[in-house]
């Protein structure tokens, strides 16, 4: 039983990767989140490292790249909304 179910799984995930590979849209749109979101939690990351030393340029670092992060999501609203 417990091969059996470790087979669908394996299959499932099979299945799924051929999905997005085939749809190179759904990929690269997943990459751009990736990348929209590393920008967001690496500038809060040096927001907070900046917080806690109490370096204001690690503050300020952190804001323009968690606003740069921010304005990519806003763009890719918007492409979907003229899109649709």
């Amino acid at each position: 039983m417990k091969n059996l179910l470790l087979g669908l799984s394996l299959a499932g995930n099979l299945a799924l990767g051929y999905t997005l590979l085939k749809k190179t849209d759904a990929l690269a749109e997943l990459n751009e989140k990736a990348d929209t979101l590393s920008d967001q939690l690496q500038g809060k990351a040096e927001q907070v490292k900046g917080a806690l030393t109490g370096d204001t340029s690690d503050k300020i670092s952190g804001n323009l790249k968690s606003a740069k992060g921010d304005l990519k999501e806003k763009a890719a609203d918007l492409k979907d909304e003229l899109e649709d």
